[in-house]
């Protein structure tokens, strides 16, 4: 990932989170991504090697205690494909619903930020939403 994808990501994340607060999500916290460094045979030099995958990008609550997870992506030039998560996130994301946990796909587009509940019924391989369907399914309840 290039440099400029890492902060168009990070400003991405940084609306989605403000997103979610003003949906009543409290305690909005960014779910780091666990790193160990690994000393290179050049003085001062680490290789960054990346630990167990998360669930997902941000961690929440819900005024009544429901705990809230939601994965954020941002594409801001194209429709949202399923492609664009990475293997274990589906399951991920799946298995926080089935323990009753409010799931949330966050997508920041050129257009809008759209929080969508996951499961999103129609998207799957080989699927994608656009802005248009994003917009007709962001009711999110509490």
């Amino acid at each position: 990932m290039s440099k400029s994808e890492q902060e168009i990501g990070r400003a991405g994340e940084e609306l989605a989170a403000r997103a979610l607060r003003n949906l009543g999500v409290e305690m909005v916290e960014r779910i780091g991504t666990p790193v160990k460094l690994q000393p290179t045979k050049l003085p001062g030099a680490f290789r960054v090697i990346y630990g167990e995958k998360v669930s997902g990008d941000f961690r929440g609550v819900m005024p009544g205690g429901r705990s809230v997870l939601a994965e954020v992506k941002t594409i801001y030039d194209r429709n949202l494909r399923w492609s664009d998560l990475r293997d274990h996130q589906p399951g991920r994301l799946d298995e926080h619903t089935y323990r009753g946990g409010l799931t949330l796909l966050v997508w920041v587009h050129h257009s809008g930020i759209y929080v969508m509940e996951w499961p999103i019924s129609g998207f799957g391989p080989h699927a994608s939403i656009e802005p248009e369907w994003a917009m007709d399914i962001q009711k999110v309840k509490g």
